[in-house]
């Protein structure tokens, strides 16, 4: 009997997981660069609106395929519109802090996100945090104060690396609502309603600026709803292809890009101390990601 087209498939390729997740990598490295560009063109809720707008464009065949609205139905409409005010919050800070800062240091602080989806997990999901994952977290929260300490040394965190924070931290919240949420409610199902709300929030925006874009973003934008998704879909699949701990590492490869592109189109180089900051942050990531996989494999 063939399996059904979303079956899971078994992880044992990892060299095709690796590349799945590279690509994706890639992918929303360059979206997270034209959001920089995007930025210093557009006001913030035209960017939303419309990006928003253009990718429940693109989901609309995959919705069809499913069943119509029918595969959008849901019994928690509240439990989306928090996860949606979280996702809301986190693209409105993030795209500002884009203004304010190199693209490779808003990226590093993005790095936090999982540090925070550790904290918010024990009164949220009432998860068990071990003495190891407290370590980490705490290194990872070290590695954090590095890259903002020179600021904050002058007795002024900065609003650029403030909003960043913020960002992460909304965004780790968003995330924690995909794994309440996971049990009752499809993929495609939180995909849509979180753009939906963020199309909202950017609708709402646009009651205090006006709708102006020079004619040659609305490409750009359309691309960058492309990226988002195919980005996504590539992570996704790199994750049915092998373990996490295998492919969760070159999630960090996104610094490398981000610092490239900054140096390339802005002439933006991080600090020594965004590195060193860096390199805590990601060590803790990997090293909580490798506790999971060996915990994991103790219980099998």
């Amino acid at each position: 009997m063939n399996s059904p087209p979303d079956a899971p498939v078994r992880a044992d390729r990892p060299l095709q997981g690796i590349a799945w997740m590279v690509a994706g990598v890639f992918l929303l490295s360059v979206m997270d660069a034209l959001s920089k560009h995007a930025v210093s063109q557009l006001s913030i809720p035209v960017l939303i609106a419309a990006r928003s707008a253009m990718v429940l464009v693109l989901l609309g065949p995959w919705v069809l395929r499913s069943g119509g609205w029918s595969a959008l139905g849901t019994r928690r409409p509240w439990a989306h519109g928090v996860r949606g005010l979280f996702a809301v919050c986190s693209m409105l800070a993030f795209f500002e802090s884009l203004r304010l800062l190199p693209l490779a240091t808003v990226i590093a602080i993005s790095f936090a996100a999982p540090l925070f989806m550790t904290l918010l997990s024990v009164p949220l999901l009432k998860e068990r945090v071990g003495a190891h994952r407290w370590g980490a977290l705490l290194a990872g929260f070290v590695g954090v104060g590095l890259i903002v300490g020179p600021q904050a040394m002058d007795g002024d965190l900065g609003l650029g690396a403030g909003l960043a924070l913020l960002a992460s931290l909304f965004y780790a919240a968003s995330m924690t609502c995909v794994r309440w949420l996971s049990p009752t409610e499809s993929d495609l199902s939180m995909m849509v309603w979180q753009n939906l709300m963020m199309g909202l929030a950017g609708l709402l925006g646009l009651l205090f600026v006006p709708l102006e874009a020079p004619p040659g973003m609305w490409p750009i934008i359309a691309l960058m709803a492309v990226l988002v998704l195919l980005g996504q879909r590539c992570t996704f699949r790199a994750l049915r292809l092998a373990p996490v701990g295998v492919v969760a590492p070159f999630h960090y490869s996104e610094l490398l890009w981000a610092a490239l592109f900054g140096w390339v189109f802005w002439h933006e180089w991080p600090g020594a101390h965004v590195w060193w900051g860096a390199l805590f942050v990601v060590g803790a990531g990997l090293y909580t990601t490798w506790r999971e996989r060996a915990r994991t494999l103790v219980a099998l």
